[in-house]
């Protein structure tokens, strides 16, 4: 968010955060086969339709930030990083911890445990991507036009307008469903920070790898 980063860094921005990413529709279908409770899976579904872009396979979340990512490095680089390519780099180990961390908690038999980590997964969202799309913005200058520019961003529109909102109420209203007395909800708490600590260790690995890309 202080300001535009040299091509290195945004690289590794971008494979660790599709790395990361090309998983959360995954686990939003983990949500809804591993919660019994109805109105739980109800909630978990729409949230499911509308990652896969509400119908159209062109609109689906991860498409767009595919999208959004390749052409952004091809910017930068000023020749084509195609999406395969960024799909292609390993993950860094604080990455596999937090994919692996986070599908143990999506796969968990206690639907508690499942909707606790959702809730943290959705509520994490609106805050990350406003502040993703806020850095965004130091690179208008590789776009022609802000129309360009404003086209590009639809990723980020998308959660930021309308989705990232939807989905916090949804995990809400899921976790509210599974969370019956105390003891429920203490167990969906343990499970919401453990996500959060998950991601802690998995921003500081970025992070870390962003600042060694930038020093070789």
């Amino acid at each position: 968010m202080g300001g535009p980063l040299p091509y290195p860094e945004v690289r590794v921005f971008a494979e660790q955060y599709l790395a990361r990413t090309v998983n959360t529709s995954v686990m939003v279908a983990l949500s809804v086969l591993n919660t019994a409770d109805l109105h739980a899976r109800v909630e978990c579904v729409k949230n499911l339709y509308s990652e896969y872009g509400n119908g159209d396979p062109a609109k689906a979340h991860l498409v767009l930030l595919e999208s959004f990512l390749s052409d952004l490095l091809t910017r930068l680089n000023r020749d084509a990083v195609s999406i395969a390519e960024i799909r292609a780099a390993q993950p860094l180990p604080s990455t596999r911890a937090f994919s692996e961390g986070q599908r143990q908690l999506f796969t968990s038999s206690d639907e508690r445990v499942v909707q606790g980590a959702l809730l943290a997964q959705e509520n994490l969202a609106y805050s990350m991507l406003t502040r993703l799309y806020e850095g965004t913005r130091h690179y208008k200058s590789v776009y022609e036009t802000d129309d360009e520019f404003h086209e590009a961003c639809v990723y980020f529109y998308v959660h930021i307008g309308e989705a990232e909102k939807d989905h916090k109420m949804q995990a809400a209203q899921s976790a509210a469903a599974v969370c019956r007395d105390e003891q429920d909800l203490k167990v969906a708490a343990a499970a919401f920070h453990r996500f959060l600590d998950l991601t802690v260790g998995y921003w500081h690995g970025v992070a870390g790898e962003m600042r060694r890309a930038a020093a070789a």
